[in-house]
């Protein structure tokens, strides 16, 4: 027998983790051990020496670290790949989901804000982005999903302005049985709270980025006014209605302990519902991976005292960070994937220029948008819709690709061929963030 290819190895401290990317068990190894492995790994027959090396030999045969062949080795993947194909099939055939833009205007003029949208028509600048998705564009939206659709999300630019409340609440009156989401800066949320009320939701995300003089140099009216306070007391609205408040924190090194404070304070100033309230603390997305990955590492360690199931309360970006990273923030088993993020499955977004996008990273960004829903539905071939593994040539004997379903397409250094791989996410994660984690403590490897 011999070692799989599909064999990963970092360093976790004085330690090495080892990755089976095949079946997503993780040990970890020693030195002595480590050596050992190092020794066997260009081996085409394995033959231990000494009772260690036997028993050795007879862990990693049952962890499945070990095959016959590499012709069997590349079978069975190629199975697992012919059952992940056959679920996202089913998956795009069934889509459950569906989020509308109501419209790229906002009132807030967040300095960090990442959308950037070309609307479809030309026209004045000022006016540009300002529509409002017309009736005519939500009932085609609504024939993309069928008897499927279980949940909606409304999103934007700003979904909750007094101008969309009309849209608004023509898409609850066409599916009131159904379960939103809403995406908000929660400046008006008191106004819709009415018509909110009507229907089941989910969660309600709001941004607060630290207390009230840090929130309001952040996140501030397009005149320059402050929302802290307003914000505040729309939460306390939302959640004595019983509606679930998520709490967004986007966080670098200037305002983290404030945030992470914040947090608490919030927890106890509405312990009576505390159950209702959640959190994604996540740092800014244009920081340089090195201080993402400290960030990362300090929010870890923020949390470390929870169990992985209050950690999704705590912090709802940690507890879906990525599947490998999931194992020791989330206690998550590790499962193969066959695209990067399952948005990419089933995303429906749809804005008020026709365009379909597949997660929230892309709304606006037009080479990004993977078909059209009106005036006619169709789909493009050069889109993050049709990519995976296999469509990806340096995926298919890639021994990440497992795990990182090819990378986030969003970060591809352009979009003129979306099969091509983005290999740096996993890399940092597996090489860089594991081991810090790591040393916060890690836990037994499953």
């Amino acid at each position: 027998m011999k070692l799989i290819k599909n064999l990963i190895v970092t360093e976790a401290g004085d330690k090495y983790l080892l990755i089976n990317s095949l079946n997503g068990l993780m040990d970890m190894a020693d030195q002595a051990t480590m050596d050992i492995i190092m020794k066997w790994r260009d081996c085409d027959e394995i033959v231990p020496a000494g009772e260690q090396e036997e028993e050795l030999f007879g862990k990693l045969k049952a962890r499945g670290y070990l095959c016959t062949s590499h012709a069997e080795e590349r079978k069975k993947k190629q199975e697992l790949i012919c059952a992940l194909r056959e679920r996202q099939a089913q998956i795009k055939a069934n889509n459950t989901n569906l989020t509308f833009v109501m419209t790229y205007d906002c009132n807030f003029r967040c300095p960090y804000c990442f959308e950037e949208p070309v609307p479809e028509n030309g026209g004045d600048d000022a006016e540009r982005g300002k529509e409002v998705i017309g009736r005519e564009l939500i009932d085609a939206a609504f024939n993309l999903t069928g008897d499927s659709l279980r949940t909606i999300g409304l999103f934007g630019g700003e979904p909750l302005l007094p101008k969309t409340m009309p849209a608004v609440e023509y898409i609850i009156s066409r599916a009131p049985d159904k379960t939103f989401s809403i995406t908000t800066n929660g400046y008006f949320l008191d106004a819709f709270l009415p018509l909110l009320s009507r229907v089941k939701i989910s969660f309600v995300m709001v941004t607060l980025d630290g207390d009230e003089k840090t929130h309001d140099s952040r996140r501030y009216l397009g005149n320059g006014g402050p929302t802290f306070r307003k914000i505040l007391n729309n939460i306390a609205s939302c959640l004595e209605r019983n509606i679930p408040i998520r709490i967004r924190m986007n966080v670098d090194e200037s305002n983290f302990s404030e945030c992470i404070a914040l947090r608490a304070k919030l927890l106890e100033q509405f312990k009576a519902r505390a159950s209702l309230l959640s959190f994604e603390v996540s740092p800014m997305m244009w920081m340089a991976p090195a201080q993402r990955n400290e960030l990362f590492t300090k929010l870890y360690s923020a949390d470390i005292e929870y169990s992985p199931e209050e950690r999704k309360q705590m912090n709802q970006m940690l507890s879906r960070f990525s599947p490998i990273l999931n194992v020791f923030t989330a206690g998550a088993r590790l499962t193969p994937t066959y695209s990067f993020c399952l948005a990419h499955d089933y995303g429906r977004i749809v804005d008020p220029y026709g365009y379909i996008y597949p997660c929230l990273l892309s709304v606006g960004q037009r080479p990004l948008a993977i078909g059209r829903y009106y005036p006619a539905v169709e789909y493009f071939e050069n889109s993050i819709r049709n990519r995976n593994i296999e469509t990806i040539p340096e995926c298919r004997e890639c021994r990440y690709s497992l795990l990182c379903g090819g990378g986030c397409p969003v970060a591809l250094p352009d979009y003129n061929d979306f099969n091509r791989p983005e290999c740096f996410s996993i890399q940092n994660q597996i090489h860089k963030i594991l081991p810090m984690f790591f040393k916060v403590n890690a836990p037994a490897a499953q």
